[in-house]
């Protein structure tokens, strides 16, 4: 698999490209410490979460590689996902937006945070 992470959304990305982080491509279905659900969900949402380089994150266990780097995900989001992925910027409301080669839109808005002072 594999991740193309356009020139509008590198720009939105720059401040946590950087070499105190990982980022982390975030299947949030209510798994882990960092989830924002709290229980299990059938919501298919993907966010992008910056943690301080080498946190221990078990359920992050694969590696996404991508043109700006490796993302970190969960191996069974797999499933949601497609081959080829692209990171792009929605023209119409400027947020971030996950779409794969053949399911078309992943997620509409991806959001962002850098957790990285307490991951």
């Amino acid at each position: 698999m594999y991740l193309n992470v356009e020139p509008e959304a590198q720009a939105k990305l720059q401040q946590y490209l950087d070499a105190d982080k990982d980022l982390l491509l975030d299947f949030d279905d209510g798994v882990g410490p960092l989830s924002n659900v709290g229980t299990c969900t059938l919501a298919s949402v993907f966010r992008i979460v910056a943690v301080a380089k080498g946190a221990e994150q078990k359920d992050y266990n694969k590696a996404l590689e991508s043109n700006i780097g490796t993302f970190r995900y969960k191996g069974y989001s797999e499933m949601y996902m497609d081959n080829q992925m692209r990171l792009i910027v929605n023209p119409t409301n400027k947020m971030l937006s996950l779409r794969g080669s053949n399911s078309g839109e992943l997620t509409g808005m991806v959001t962002v945070e850098d957790l990285s002072a307490t991951a």
